[in-house]
């Protein structure tokens, strides 16, 4: 069983790696390709990661078509749905609409989580909180969250609700972009608030990092007998409050994401990536209060 941990404050237990869709494209694409990101999805469901990030831009569209036409073929009860609103709608009508949009392409009724995809200063947050407050209330989504906020935003936008909280903010965060690890993620431990980090891999899959990180997670990954994909992951999610989503289009590389939810990391190895972008100058404060970063 793939471990779980509580979405925020909710009580709701999540697969603490989801699987992330951001990669299925909407254009020009056959027929097998479309069915080997259904088995993939599939196969991640079978091994627990029953947690499925989406948006109604990826793919425009045709990533929640794939995901709905598989999420069918199980219990709608085991599994829990993320997407998440592009921010060029202005009004609450045309808000509303394509979140009903959403849900008809997931072919669901009700999101599990539904999250505005990125702040946009044209766009107003009140109103914006106005209507994930309604979808709460229609039943049309359970958890409300945000996505790609800094603290302050996410402050600000927390001000604007009456009745609900927000439970997530899903930022980018990996092994060598780890700037929300530093500066975001004490505020949402403090709050008890779930950080989804996502492009867990980068773009390239860490193909491309500088030798000095590849050497490292090298010695740690022959530790754990796992991939160096495997540790970086591993090195997030054993942050308290952190979950992740990697997309995988090859099965193999689902299996690879699902083992890796088993792999405890100590602090000191945790740790050890922290040099990579911490200054001389914040390095040892950074040390000394890494216990608070880290869950066992």
């Amino acid at each position: 069983m793939l471990r779980k941990v509580e979405l925020g404050n909710t009580g709701e237990k999540i697969s603490v790696i989801g699987q992330g869709t951001w990669g299925i494209s909407g254009f020009f694409k056959d027929h097998e390709y479309y069915e080997q990101w259904k088995d993939s999805l599939r196969m991640g469901i079978e091994l627990g990661i029953t947690h499925i990030d989406t948006a109604e831009v990826y793919g425009w569209g045709k990533s929640e078509e794939i995901v709905g036409q598989v999420i069918n073929e199980y219990n709608r009860d085991d599994l829990f749905i993320t997407s998440k609103l592009f921010p060029m709608h202005f009004r609450r009508k045309t808000m509303k609409k394509a979140a009903n949009k959403s849900l008809k392409r997931l072919d669901i009724d009700q999101f599990d989580l539904y999250l505005i995809h990125w702040p946009n200063p044209l766009v107003s947050v009140e109103k914006q909180m106005e209507v994930l407050e309604e979808l709460v209330k229609e039943g049309k989504t359970r958890y409300i969250g945000v996505s790609n906020f800094s603290v302050k935003q996410f402050k600000e936008a927390q001000i604007y609700l009456k009745r609900e909280r927000l439970v997530d903010n899903q930022l980018k965060a990996n092994i060598i972009e780890q700037k929300h690890i530093y500066h975001s993620l004490p505020y949402y431990q403090e709050e008890n608030i779930t950080v989804t980090a996502y492009s867990p891999l980068g773009h390239k899959g860490l193909t491309d990092i500088e030798q000095s990180i590849k050497s490292k997670l090298e010695k740690i990954a022959e530790k754990h007998n796992a991939t160096i994909q495997q540790i970086a992951i591993a090195w997030l999610i054993n942050h308290k409050n952190i979950i992740t989503i990697p997309k995988a289009f090859q099965k193999k590389h689902v299996k690879e994401n699902a083992e890796a939810a088993s792999i405890l990391l100590n602090k000191e190895e945790i740790r050890i990536f922290y040099e990579k972008m911490v200054n001389l100058n914040q390095r040892n404060e950074l040390k000394d209060s890494a216990e608070t970063n880290y869950t066992k």
